[in-house]
């Protein structure tokens, strides 16, 4: 028997420290979401430039011949 195959006691503490657990994990993505979208948002925005997507364009029809 694995260890996310065993049951976790039957114990109301253990339980408790198992939300604490989660809430405190939830608030700290949260926070990182946050975090990210404040540093990045802006750079994502921004619009691909020009020779970028010659590029691109030009890899793809080369590897279609």
């Amino acid at each position: 028997m694995g260890k996310t195959d065993q049951k976790r006691p039957n114990n109301p503490a253990m339980a408790e420290a198992d939300q604490e657990g989660e809430a405190v994990d939830n608030a700290f993505d949260l926070w990182l979401r946050r975090g990210l979208h404040q540093l990045y948002d802006t750079v994502a925005k921004e619009p691909i430039p020009e020779d970028l997507l010659r590029m691109i364009e030009e890899d793809r029809n080369s590897e279609q011949e």
